[in-house]
């Protein structure tokens, strides 16, 4: 099971809500980071969301540096599930 406390520093969402989050976490749009980590559930998980916002970076290189971090100890950590992804997103915020 995927349910790292390490991994839950960020905002949680549900799938439909994701653009939302990225509005309220990010704060301005001056300020705001373009880059979403994100870890997507595969599977349904009573009591956890679908979709959590681990991290917020301001490129896509630096959201990929530690995206490969984390899928790496993932895997180490829980070498027979793979019922999840991790993945770096663009910022709803900024895709228009």
């Amino acid at each position: 099971m995927v349910d790292d406390e390490r991994l839950h520093g960020g905002t949680t969402v549900g799938a439909e809500d994701l653009h939302k989050a990225g509005l309220n976490a990010a704060g301005s749009a001056e300020r705001s980071p373009m880059w979403l980590l994100i870890i997507v559930l595969l599977n349904i998980v009573p009591g956890l969301e679908k979709i959590t916002v681990l991290n917020t970076f301001a490129t896509s290189e630096e959201c990929q540096t530690e995206r490969n971090r984390i899928a790496f100890e993932m895997a180490v950590a829980y070498p027979t599930d793979r019922d999840f992804v991790i993945a770096c997103r663009l910022n709803p915020k900024h895709s228009s």
